[in-house]
């Protein structure tokens, strides 16, 4: 977020575009490999000390999120603070955000990420490219999350249970293709 006090003379900041921001990660960032027609996808960016260590991809319909796909690259050695992704956290924080707005309460989104009720534990195949992996995965409150890890990356995803195939078929992107 980006904040310039009224009046300020001095230039505005520019927000990176998809293929900026796939460039600056330099590697590939997973996606869904077949997602529905007429989704949008929303790219979020994070990072410690000006280095971009996570890019997070949200599929919504109808202003309503259906997925989350996560790409965590490690930190530079010298970072104060170290990306964290674990199954407990992208299963509260999509639970939180993933919530229908009719259905929204602030505080039960709170409440989900503060102190999340049990989840169970299981495994599901997640498919890479076309490769199969054992990945670990964590259900609850009709989501479910998995987390994939490789040795120079993390990919999570998390959905409703009602789109966990779709969920678990995931691509590589990389800069010049369309998200």
């Amino acid at each position: 977020m980006f904040r310039i006090p009224p009046g300020a003379d001095q230039p505005r900041p520019s927000v990176p575009t998809h293929d900026e921001t796939l460039r600056e990660f330099g590697r590939p960032v997973a996606a869904l490999a077949r997602p529905e027609p007429g989704w949008t996808v929303l790219l979020g960016r994070e990072g410690t000390d000006g280095y971009l260590t996570d890019v997070d991809l949200q599929y919504a319909h109808q202003r309503t999120y259906r997925v989350r796909v996560r790409t965590t690259r490690p930190a530079l050695a010298n970072s104060r603070i170290k990306p964290f992704l674990s199954l407990d956290d992208i299963l509260g924080t999509t639970i939180a955000n993933f919530t229908d707005e009719e259905d929204l309460d602030p505080m039960a989104s709170v409440e989900a990420i503060l102190n999340p009720v049990p989840t169970t534990p299981g495994e599901a195949v997640l498919r890479l490219d076309g490769q199969e992996h054992t990945v670990r995965t964590a259900t609850r409150d009709g989501f479910f999350a998995a987390i994939l890890e490789l040795s120079d990356q993390t990919i999570a995803v998390a959905a409703p249970e009602t789109l966990r195939d779709l969920a678990l078929e995931l691509t590589w992107i990389r800069p010049g293709r369309p998200l």
